[in-house]
């Protein structure tokens, strides 16, 4: 017998196309669990309706949403199944084909399976249209450590989600129910589940055929900022490492490679909702350095993803975009965001504080946020060329000359080196620093003596000693 669970809240829009796929099934020897898990629509009064006309359903009623105390045996129902039976689930708002039970079980049978899962189709949920799918060409079947590795990428989605699967009772006994461990990630852990269970499985196999539907829906959490979703793709990247030291024995450097592109993946979706989130902006940055200074994320830009088609064209786009967003917020920094930001700055370039110290930041991000960017990226040319083109207005501070100063150096560009010098030493007696404007001035006297524009910066120079007596 097959053991059904699906856990509908407020899916009456939905819920009867999923019911029916799993009624029309040809295989019929299963019992299918539902429960109303709180909902405030007609969710219940829909399971009610199907649980009076088919006993194979069994039907639950929660009072409130996602509450683990009521209906235990629904929640545990995979540890509950006896031995040569199997377990099966199915969301709400998606539907199996009318086969899935009978060839998913004539699939497991035949290559001697303790758990198998199938290919799915991907529906808009608006429009009814089919807007993708992710099904294998070929069957694949792992028995061995080796085989895991190899296969490995290939089957890694099929690794991701509950659904789409038919698990021996063996297996299903083996998934994280009630009870979870305190790091049990808040996203994702559908993917810790399916690891748990293709841990225990001896034998694990993809059918090569989409008997699965998905309906994409933008109410999904997938689309929802939770607290600790950042935390939670570093745990899935830890607990993928730990299930291929456990499954295979080791981790070859193709999968590790793989999972960085996993985790590159994870990372661009975790900050596409942060940006969207109504958290502060202070909260937003924070949870970003905390990404974006993590050690895996920069083990990631370390590696070569090439072969997977991230080079560092891409890596350095990632970067750019980042930095637009943080520029963005430039005038709601507070102290403590100046200094998650500038972590950021120097996660991308270690040597950006020697360019522009913390004390300057804010400065140059309401002025010259152009700078900032093509800094942190190491673009010294393009930063140089930008300094250009505002070092002349009378209100540029001497530390953004010395800035294009040290550009200069680096670039080795002797001439614009001796220009900004004179900027600098006109700032300097612009702002009425005429000390330090005095010893820079009678440093480059002695190695240009005749320099008209020396001379003219040298008669500023005593003209405002001369008011300032």
């Amino acid at each position: 017998m097959i053991y059904v669970r699906t856990c509908a809240y407020n899916s009456e829009k939905t819920l009867k196309r999923a019911i029916e796929s799993i009624l029309n099934q040809t295989y019929e020897d299963f019992e299918y669990h539902i429960l109303d898990n709180g909902s405030t629509d007609c969710t219940g009064e829909i399971i009610r309706e199907y649980a009076s006309r088919d006993n194979r359903i069994v039907p639950y009623y929660s009072c409130k949403n996602r509450d683990f105390t009521e209906n235990i045996d629904f929640w545990n129902l995979s540890k509950k199944i006896e031995k040569g039976n199997f377990f099966c689930i199915l969301d709400a708002d998606d539907f199996y084909e009318s086969a899935f039970f009978e060839e998913m079980l004539c699939f497991m049978k035949e290559n001697q399976l303790d758990m198998a899962a199938c290919g799915t189709r991907f529906w808009n949920e608006e429009t009814g249209t089919m807007v993708g799918y992710n099904i294998l060409p070929e069957n694949v079947i792992i028995g061995t450590p080796e085989k895991m590795d190899a296969f490995f990428p290939r089957v890694y989605w099929n690794l991701r989600q509950v659904w789409g699967k038919l698990y021996s009772s063996e297996v299903a006994a083996e998934r994280y129910e009630i009870e979870r461990p305190d790091w049990f990630p808040v996203y994702g852990g559908d993917t810790i589940k399916i690891f748990q269970c293709v841990k225990a499985a001896r034998r694990f196999g993809v059918y090569a055929k989409g008997l699965h539907n998905y309906s994409r829906s933008p109410k999904s959490s997938s689309y929802r900022w939770l607290s600790g979703r950042a935390e939670a793709d570093v745990i899935l990247y830890e607990k993928a490492i730990e299930f291929l030291e456990q499954k295979c024995g080791i981790v070859s450097d193709q999968n590790r490679i793989f999972l960085y592109l996993v985790y590159w993946s994870a990372l661009h979706d975790t900050i596409d909702v942060l940006v969207c989130s109504q958290l502060s902006p202070e909260k937003q940055i924070t949870v970003m350095c905390n990404m974006i200074c993590h050690d895996i994320t920069k083990q990631m830009f370390a590696s070569d993803m090439s072969a997977w088609g991230i080079g560092e064209k891409e890596k350095r786009r990632f970067q750019r975009e980042i930095i637009h967003w943080l520029n963005k917020h430039a005038g709601e920094y507070s102290e403590k965001i100046l200094d998650r930001a500038m972590e950021i700055y120097l996660q991308f370039n270690p040597d950006f504080s020697q360019f522009i110290p913390k004390g300057q930041l804010l400065w140059y991000l309401r002025r010259m946020p152009q700078v900032v960017e093509t800094l942190a990226l190491c673009e010294y040319e393009k930063a140089l060329d930008f300094l250009e083109g505002v070092l002349a207005g009378e209100d540029v501070l001497p530390f953004a000359v010395q800035l294009a100063q040290s550009l200069a150096a680096l670039l080795q560009r002797q001439e614009a080196y001796v220009l900004y010098e004179k900027l600098y030493i006109g700032a300097l007696i612009r702002q009425g620093d005429l000390q330090s404007a005095e010893a820079e001035l009678a440093e480059w006297e002695r190695i240009l003596p005749e320099d008209g524009t020396l001379v003219r910066l040298r008669r500023q120079l005593e003209e405002k000693k001369g008011r300032n007596r």
